[in-house]
């Protein structure tokens, strides 16, 4: 077998078995779409698993306000907690530089437009991905049980990484006009961050800033 040929096979090796990856990891987080729950549901799974604790991800802010898609989630994150299914929220985002801040304009604008005690909403600075929301959720703020709140297309990735840090993450989708802009867009995304989750689980995971315990 000459050289060329060699190359072709292992290349077409290599893409075969991405294929494959890629189907068995987005089908298999696709399953944890039966964690989120919906708008009949939340009174009693508040109850039954004793959930005190919504988790909000950041996706983007400009200088003074958050992007409409993550106005969205703050908006069902104040959803919950105005009716009573949670008792604080952390907005968790990217706070890696001096001139972006994503919590801190989250928790404004929680407050500016719905009047939330500042005391209800926890900042979380290094929350830069949804794998480090996660595991700062669990290691850092001790959270047990949390609704997790984004649109429907990211959920299920969120709440399997989350459980992969022993937390019982179920799902609230935040979807709204902003959220069905970009369905089509977040899917294929999806595709490959849920490849990136697989192999953050399994193999390698993120260099996520730990620290001291922080009460909630």
């Amino acid at each position: 077998m000459n050289r060329r040929k060699v190359i072709s096979y292992v290349g077409f090796l290599c893409i075969s078995l991405l294929v494959i990856f890629t189907f068995i990891s987005f089908l298999s987080i696709q399953s944890y779409e039966k964690y989120i729950v919906t708008e009949n549901q939340l009174s009693s799974v508040s109850e039954e698993q004793n959930i005190t604790i919504g988790i909000v991800f950041g996706g983007g802010v400009s200088k003074d306000a958050p992007l409409p898609l993550v106005a969205d989630r703050l908006n069902a994150g104040y959803k919950l907690l105005e009716n009573g299914y949670i008792e604080k929220l952390i907005v968790s985002g990217d706070n890696r530089s001096l001139d972006y801040n994503e919590p801190t304009v989250m928790k404004k604008y929680l407050v500016d437009n719905f009047g939330v005690d500042p005391s209800l909403i926890q900042e979380d600075f290094a929350g830069r991905s949804t794998y480090e929301t996660c595991e700062r959720a669990s290691k850092i703020f001790n959270v047990k049980s949390a609704y997790l709140l984004s649109e429907d297309v990211h959920l299920p990735r969120a709440i399997y990484l989350c459980r992969h840090f022993s937390l019982n993450a179920f799902g609230y989708a935040s979807n709204a006009s902003a959220a069905s802009g970009l369905q089509i867009g977040q899917r294929w995304r999806e595709i490959w961050a849920r490849d990136k989750a697989v192999f953050n689980v399994n193999i390698i995971g993120e260099s996520t800033i730990l620290g001291d315990p922080i009460a909630l």
